[in-house]
């Protein structure tokens, strides 16, 4: 699957890093194996002199199995026999699809076809190349994307991210350049995407953030355990291991990587079920929001920053993966699509219609600002030092009351208008002052 090796493929302690796992041009991977392999052997030969051959254990049998290929399983354009495959236990496969901007497996279409036809559950995946420019992984994503599709179908498995190059980029860089590859990928498909990745990986050249934990993970590390141990990053498990990368399964011609999906049949079934976007399992719950939304307008489409969004016949439904699914109606909705919605200052919803302390009044939140609403004020958005200031002195239960007017230009800074005074922010100082009503 990979064009360079992961660390983690030998039992030993993962906070220790050895010559084996420096990561090699692919042109030395075969003697970077040989190596591994005359180790292995002297290492067995003296443990059957002593004290017998240990058995490596495995992960449990219930935990369904799968592999993922790429054209390296297709030595000399051998064909992959899928119902062979499956007939040996498989149950999913992950196929290498794209790679950088330009690279597409010749073998993806044909592969992904014949194992869906097979029954297996199938994904794909993007070997990553990180750069400085952070629009390349906008580019990579849309050029994975153009190559697998939508992906809402019964049987296809979250996209996935192969990340383990870093392009030369520091930890807060490559975790940027990653965000916006899984935001795109997220905006095209209406899927949460899956990263793959290592300990070592995560730990070390991604700087073991935690800000991707909603991300499935698909963790690599070949330790000969029955389990994959302690997951790096904040993620709370794994959902998908690759516990090594020498099986051999039959109907494939060459070793190949090994699987398995945490934990049972139903959950991979689950993961596994692109028929419905996050939008539509969140509409199918929604009760009484979903009955003021009305029916569904056109098709789903990307939103701005990430994620996407719905028309509704009174109103709008956001997701995104940071967010999860907002609904938006009524006046507040309109004031948001009039401020450009996603794509303007105020980014995504991070809450539905709320009512305010004001009687009659209603609120949403946005990851960069409020609107407020009310019959006698109108809709209109609080934002920044201003927000801040407001929300301190209490929303909309301050004496204040609610806003009458977005926030505008003044001289020398900006200032909001409310029922019963204003703020103002100073260019100058950085303060904001609360002022009386009037001119």
């Amino acid at each position: 699957m990979r064009l360079t090796p992961r660390p983690g493929r030998c039992s030993r302690p993962q906070t220790v890093r050895t010559a084996l796992d420096i990561p090699l041009p692919r042109q030395l991977r075969l003697s970077r194996h040989l190596l591994g392999v005359a180790l292995l052997t002297a290492a067995t030969l003296t443990l059957s002199a002593t004290t017998g051959v240990a058995q490596a254990a495995t992960p449990s049998p219930l935990w369904p199995r799968g592999v993922d290929v790429a054209s390296w399983q297709h030595p000399g354009g051998a064909a992959i026999d899928w119902n062979a495959a499956r007939a040996s236990g498989l149950s999913f496969v992950y196929i290498k699809a794209t790679e950088n901007t330009e690279y597409t497996n010749q073998y993806f279409t044909g592969d992904r076809d014949a194992a869906t036809r097979a029954g297996l559950a199938v994904g794909a995946f993007h070997y990553a190349r990180p750069s400085a420019s952070i629009g390349t992984a906008v580019e990579q994503a849309k050029h994975f994307v153009s190559v697998i599709g939508r992906t809402r179908t019964a049987g296809s498995l979250p996209p996935a991210l192969d990340l383990e190059e870093t392009g030369g980029l520091a930890p807060g860089a490559l975790a940027a350049w990653t965000r916006a590859f899984l935001e795109e990928v997220e905006s095209e498909t209406g899927r949460i995407p899956l990263i793959y990745t290592s300990r070592w990986f995560w730990t070390d050249p991604m700087g073991n953030t935690r800000d991707f934990t909603r991300y499935p993970i698909w963790f690599a590390i070949h330790n000969d355990q029955a389990a994959p141990g302690a997951v790096p990053g904040g993620w709370p498990g794994w959902a998908v291991w690759q516990y090594s990368s020498s099986g051999t399964v039959p109907g494939i011609a060459s070793r190949v990587d090994l699987d398995v999906l945490c934990c049972t049949s139903s959950a991979l079934a689950a993961l596994a079920d692109g028929t419905l976007s996050e939008i539509q399992k969140w509409q199918a719950g929604a009760g009484l929001t979903a009955l003021a939304l009305g029916a569904p307008i056109g098709v789903e489409n990307p939103a701005g920053g990430g994620g996407r969004w719905q028309q509704y016949a009174n109103g709008l439904a956001y997701w995104s993966v940071a967010t999860g699914v907002h609904a938006l109606y009524g006046p507040i909705s309109s004031r948001y699509l009039g401020l450009g919605g996603s794509n303007s200052f105020l980014r995504r919803p991070i809450s539905d219609i709320e009512p305010t302390t004001v009687p009659g009044g209603q609120q949403a939140r946005f990851q960069g600002g409020w609107i407020y609403w009310s019959a006698a004020t109108g809709a209109h958005e609080v934002h920044g030092k201003i927000l801040s200031t407001y929300l301190g002195l209490g929303g909309s239960g301050s004496p204040l009351g609610l806003p009458t007017s977005d926030e505008y230009s003044v001289p020398g800074g900006r200032q909001s208008t409310f029922e019963h005074g204003k703020l103002r922010w100073d260019a100058a100082t950085g303060q904001v002052a609360q002022l009386p009503p009037g001119p």
